[in-house]
């Protein structure tokens, strides 16, 4: 479970934060700040950041445990691949919200 979350969580996690911000740049001009927007971006960078640590402490496990023999299944050896691809996609889905972010720091919402 710790690594399905970084690789199918994080990303739809930074989708909807993209279609969220998206929805309250109205709300946000009227109010005359962008603490919205910030708040949706914070909450989608907390939340990719803990998938990402998940799946990397996931991958770590996987490599401190003992080699397979050469008549055991390469399971270990899979779970330890597919935690390693969920930790990149979510350090990946990370650098987008911030990515996401940067316009919204720099530019008004009106």
């Amino acid at each position: 479970m710790k690594t399905w979350l970084a690789l199918l969580g994080a990303p739809s996690i930074v989708l909807a934060c993209l279609s969220v911000n998206y929805a309250l740049v109205t709300p946000a001009c009227r109010l005359g700040g962008h603490a919205l927007l910030d708040g949706v971006s914070g909450a989608s960078f907390i939340v990719c950041t803990a998938a990402t640590l998940l799946a990397w402490q996931r991958w770590r496990e996987t490599r401190r445990s003992p080699a397979p023999s050469a008549d055991s299944t390469a399971r270990p050896a899979r779970a330890g691949f597919i935690a390693a691809v969920a930790a990149g996609v979510g350090a990946l889905s990370v650098l987008s919200v911030i990515a996401i972010s940067i316009p919204q720091w720099l530019l008004s919402a009106c």
